[in-house]
């Protein structure tokens, strides 16, 4: 059945599944605190949202989590990290929230004391900073973010490449991981020639891409949070004359804003991502219309890892029992890889390489 995520003006979705059999007990409920408006909007509507909304209608389908229903409440955080503290702060008090799935270092990293406070897990599945699970109440499904940078490192080093430049989001999990690319790289022998960041906001990098050109890299390393900055620059590129041997990214080379605005110059990236269970690709595609990303699966997948720890923990309401349920866990097969929770919220997955080649995305085995 395909039930549609609009585009224009999504409007918030809760999770309520109506006319099945009556139930004895509450509906279960958890929270969304993600941007829904703004740059990284559209996006985040499409695939984290739509990953959660998957998960739960599918649960729900199949008679919910120990008999009850998921119902999903949604806040916008607006990219901001007091907007974010706000709606987190609400979906606990008003909404009574079990666990809340936010994204994004700037907004996720502000809302972990009053998690803490409260005992409500934040599953952060997309959030690469390594400072995420510090917390004792936070988990994520991705690398940690100086892991992309590394392979990608070893891989430009190995292709021969001595020089290379980055242009990257100025957001402090991006910087992880170009810091981690340059100390890799330049641990071979290279060197960083250039290293250009734009705003959030920012629709225009000619100006960096400019500095760039003038220092003539073997290699250009894009690093950004979201699909349109990646998009913007691939495009920006060719109006600029710049032309490195090889252009490096992430899994966001994928997105569809890619495709529309930067199709021709994504043809050969080489990119870190996680893998794609065909079977859920399949079917976020006939719920939604359109392939899901690597972010739409780590989002699905944190969102059944949860319903899979409260089945085991016997519990929907004990916080701390599922908390510890999910960091105790082990191996957690998933739509994007198998995660391995050996007593942390981190999952012990590592990215892979692919590459962008006649407009299909496929694994990337270097030579």
């Amino acid at each position: 059945m395909r039930y549609a995520v609009s585009l224009c003006g999504l409007a918030i979705l809760s999770l309520i599944i109506s006319g099945s059999a009556a139930r004895s007990e509450e509906p279960i409920s958890i929270g969304t605190n993600l941007p829904m408006t703004g740059q990284y909007g559209d996006y985040v509507k499409r695939y984290m949202v739509g990953g959660h909304q998957l998960a739960a209608h599918e649960t729900n389908e199949k008679g919910g989590v120990l008999g009850r229903q998921i119902v999903v409440h949604e806040e916008d955080s607006h990219y901001d990290g007091a907007a974010a503290v706000s709606a987190l702060t609400k979906l606990i008090d008003v909404d009574h929230i079990k666990a809340v799935f936010t994204a994004f270092t700037p907004v996720t990293l502000p809302q972990l004391p009053v998690a803490e406070e409260k005992h409500v897990i934040v599953m952060a599945p997309s959030t690469e900073h390594p400072d995420l699970t510090k917390s004792p109440w936070a988990v994520r499904m991705t690398p940690t973010a100086d892991k992309a940078g590394i392979v990608i490192a070893d891989l430009a080093a190995k292709m021969g490449f001595k020089t290379a430049a980055i242009i990257s989001e100025d957001n402090e999990a991006v910087r992880i991981t170009t810091r981690a690319f340059t100390a890799e790289f330049e641990k071979s022998g290279g060197k960083v020639v250039s290293d250009e960041t734009f705003k959030t906001q920012d629709t225009d990098m000619r100006g960096q891409l400019t500095k760039i050109r003038a220092a003539q890299p073997d290699a250009l390393y894009i690093m950004a949070p979201a699909g349109r900055p990646v998009a913007l620059v691939l495009k920006q590129i060719s109006e600029v004359g710049l032309k490195p041997k090889q252009i490096f990214a992430n899994h966001l080379v994928e997105d569809r804003e890619v495709q529309a605005i930067g199709a021709v110059m994504a043809e050969g990236v080489i990119y870190t991502a996680l893998g794609m269970d065909p079977a859920f690709a399949a079917r976020f595609k006939a719920a939604y219309g359109y392939d899901p990303d690597s972010n739409a699966g780590k989002h699905y997948d944190s969102t059944m890892l949860l319903f899979a720890a409260m089945t085991r923990a016997g519990t929907a309401d004990d916080t701390v029992k599922i908390r510890d349920t999910i960091y105790n866990f082990g191996e957690y097969k998933g739509t994007v890889g198998t995660f391995k929770f050996t007593g942390t919220g981190e999952p012990g997955i590592l990215p892979s390489l692919k590459i962008v080649r006649n407009g299909a995305y496929e694994n990337y085995q270097p030579q």
